[in-house]
């Protein structure tokens, strides 16, 4: 029954928070200071914990967003087709990008543990998941 009420409970949190992502006029720092809101309250952060929290996961998104601009692609023309070499540099950009955030990741994983629970972490990254599937539609 706990179990059932906590998967309940992190859906809940991960459809507000995709949808707290809309386009509505927001810059990007105002919606990473939304989703520190959202998440020192889902995850009934003191004080001080806020705090902490707030300043770690701002300082985490910014490098998130710093590499994906660093390896950001400009869509082809439609019909247009990538040569071979475009691609090559594509797809090892691809793997330079996903390197590059598995190690923010684990390096600031280290400092979330800190203040908040596995389970809580795994839900920031789901949440990541969703706001980036998101995007692509």
């Amino acid at each position: 029954m706990k179990r059932m009420v906590f998967v309940v409970m992190a859906l809940m949190l991960t459809f507000g928070m995709v949808s707290a992502q809309q386009p509505n006029g927001q810059n990007g720092k105002e919606r990473i200071e939304q989703q520190v809101r959202q998440y020192t309250a889902a995850f009934s952060l003191n004080d001080a914990q806020a705090q902490q929290f707030g300043a770690l996961y701002k300082e985490y998104s910014k490098k998130l967003h710093a590499i994906h601009v660093l390896y950001r692609h400009e869509r082809p023309a439609e019909g247009t087709t990538l040569s071979d070499e475009q691609v090559e540099k594509r797809i090892l950009d691809n793997f330079a990008q996903s390197r590059a955030i598995l190690d923010v990741r684990e390096e600031y994983y280290k400092s979330f543990r800190k203040i908040l629970t596995p389970s809580q972490i795994n839900q920031i990254y789901e949440d990541e998941k969703a706001r980036r599937a998101q995007m692509r539609r």
